[in-house]
């Protein structure tokens, strides 16, 4: 795939299921996020758990609380520039197994990460305040919101240096999808949010020790990577079929 990254976007150059069912989709989502859960656990405890191992030790050293509004800020951030990181990284991983039957090499997977980083870390951080901005007004715009912008780190990982307009493209994306999206965005929530209370159920002191406060972030950030699979899934049966050549035209334009 090293044409890639002289192109600057992904070729998908393989057949794709259309998004034509949100149930359908939560379990095709599922088989995937299981079968290449060793990868995506082992990625995450990588480049996540080492992190957040550091700003917990410099939180402790700041004497900065485990809880209240400094720790969830310095928690929120350092999600956002790991996930910048991260999203990428997995988006390509998958797409080349998508296309060749593997999985791409780790040191590949992350340099094209590293490469989509700040694109994914800008475009997600407006896509975050958007969000945050209507659900100030009342929940359902925020949700609404929410939808139409579902699709920004998987287009940054795509489509990379040919779409310079992320929101807008992700907008124009969810259009006529809406209600599926929704189908699929809410179970999920409702999964996450479950699986994240076993997680902080079990780590009990997480609220009271960093080292343990580090590994519950971590498996978190591992089980949130099942809305990374399902909107890259969303995305590839919009956009549909077999990609090839011509998308570099196509995708300039927008």
């Amino acid at each position: 795939m090293d044409r890639d990254f002289r192109k600057g976007y992904l070729e998908i150059g393989f057949s794709t299921e259309p998004f034509d069912s949100a149930p359908r989709l939560l379990v095709r989502s599922t088989a995937v996020f299981l079968a290449n859960l060793p990868f995506l656990a082992g990625i995450t405890l990588l480049v996540v758990l080492p992190a957040k191992l550091a700003i917990q030790f410099a939180c402790y050293g700041m004497d900065v609380p485990t809880d209240g509004t400094l720790s969830y800020f310095v928690m929120s951030s350092s999600d956002l520039l790991l996930e910048a990181l991260l999203a990428p990284a997995i988006v390509y991983a998958l797409v080349a197994k998508f296309r060749t039957g593997r999985l791409a090499p780790l040191g590949e997977t992350l340099r094209w990460g590293r490469r989509q980083w700040l694109k994914t870390l800008w475009n997600e951080f407006r896509a975050e305040v958007t969000v945050g901005l209507y659900t100030l007004l009342l929940l359902v715009p925020g949700v609404i919101c929410y939808v139409k912008l579902i699709f920004t780190e998987t287009i940054v990982a795509i489509e990379g240096d040919l779409t310079q307009e992320v929101l807008g493209r992700s907008r124009r994306l969810t259009e006529g999808h809406r209600w599926r999206i929704l189908g699929v965005v809410l179970p999920l929530g409702v999964l996450n949010l479950g699986a994240g209370f076993l997680v902080l159920n079990a780590l009990r002191g997480a609220t009271h020790s960093r080292l343990e406060m580090a590994a519950a972030e971590t498996a978190l950030t591992l089980i949130g990577l099942w809305g990374t699979v399902a909107a890259l899934l969303m995305y590839l049966g919009i956009v549909g079929g077999t990609e090839n050549k011509e998308n570099g035209k196509k995708w300039k334009s927008r």
